[in-house]
């Protein structure tokens, strides 16, 4: 593990502030941190950064949670039973760290934390993240990350959710470019087995794009980020909350073109087009709409003219698929496939998935 960045440091912090940093955080009891000094190398008693780097390479606590000390930074770096030990991603309006059971090292959990604005907004956000929590309450699905509890702690609002080792189909894009149509076809499979599970429900995403699907290192696609679902149905009259007709809720580079219209007066045909865009994006490398700003891209969404054809990018993919995301696109709702069932059953008369584990597929019939 890499020792702590000195530039992220304050080069101002002494040894009694870093220690005394180092309590406030609970990562170390006064007895502890006692012990460790005392038992410290004298050549290094007396600088931070040299202390903070030696707790990091004993494993007594993280780079992350060293370079938060530093800066003496030391709330939140225990929450009730649970070690801050890492941020996994930022969003605009929560960051996502990983953490772990005090007296857990191997079990980890991602910790959605709400930011605090200190407004009046800040209640808005509260209801939204609460919202959230509950409408993923409502599913349990292998494609569908979990969400375990909803939390609050020395006033932070933070959510427990299940840890997905792996990447983000967006990071992946990002790294490697186009995808192979095999992995597509594997991860638009397990994402349109996910929304069924949603659709049955009435939960209806509202926002699919790469970066809202995890994929394992055994190339598994899990859904999650429920921030701007809809269950169909449901009634708020505060409009900011849910979205409606004025409100603008998704991505604007996939948002179906209803959607950019009424948030709510949607079904699930509005995430296949989303899943449309996210696959036309991970097969082309391409956004369907680059190089414009949001309105504009909300104005093309809305119009006539299609993205540019897949095949410009790719001439290695079978018609048929090319077919079916571009029809998952289609501007009009009722030209889409009528559902992620009926999308999924179509790829697997194209392309059987495999067969079970406890399928001996070598034993020939007598």
């Amino acid at each position: 593990m890499s020792s702590p960045d000195p530039e992220k440091s304050n080069p101002e912090v002494n040894v009694g502030d870093f220690l005394m940093s180092l309590m406030r955080s609970k990562l170390m009891d006064k007895v502890e941190v006692v012990v460790l000094y005392n038992n410290l190398d004298k050549t290094i008693r007396s600088e931070p950064n040299l202390i903070a780097e030696y707790l990091v390479k004993a494993g007594k606590i993280t780079k992350f949670q060293a370079e938060r000390i530093l800066k003496g930074k030391s709330r939140g770096l225990v929450m009730k039973e649970y070690q801050v030990l890492s941020v996994l991603g930022r969003g605009g309006m929560s960051t996502v760290y990983l953490a772990r059971k005090n007296d857990d090292k191997l079990n980890f959990v991602s910790m959605k934390v709400l930011r605090n604005l200190k407004t009046e907004r800040q209640d808005r956000l509260i209801a939204r993240f609460k919202r959230e929590f509950y409408i993923a309450q409502k599913l349990d699905h292998p494609n569908v990350v979990k969400v375990f509890s909803l939390e609050d702690f020395a006033g932070l609002n933070y959510m427990l959710i299940e840890f997905i080792q792996g990447k983000s189909l967006q990071k992946i894009i990002d790294e490697s470019g186009a995808i192979s149509q095999d992995l597509a076809i594997k991860l638009m499979r397990h994402t349109l087995t996910a929304l069924a599970h949603c659709h049955q429900y009435g939960v209806i995403h509202r926002d699919i794009k790469p970066s809202n699907i995890m994929v394992t290192p055994e190339n598994q696609a899990k859904l999650f980020d429920f921030g701007l679902a809809f269950v169909q149905g449901e009634k708020d009259e505060d409009l900011k909350i849910i979205g409606g007709k004025g409100y603008i809720v998704g991505t604007m580079d996939y948002i179906a073109p209803e959607q950019s219209y009424n948030s709510v007066e949607i079904d699930g045909r509005a995430d296949l087009y989303g899943l449309g865009c996210t696959f036309y994006h991970a097969l082309t490398g391409k956004l369907p709409y680059p190089g414009l700003e949001k309105k504009d891209k909300i104005k093309a969404q809305r119009s006539k003219e299609k993205s540019e054809p897949i095949t410009n990018f790719r001439t290695d993919l079978s018609d048929w698929f090319v077919e079916l995301v571009e029809r998952m696109m289609n501007k009009s709702k009722d030209n889409r496939p009528d559902s992620a069932m009926t999308v999924l059953l179509e790829l697997d008369l194209m392309t059987p998935p495999p067969l079970p584990d406890w399928v001996d597929s070598d034993d020939d019939e007598d």
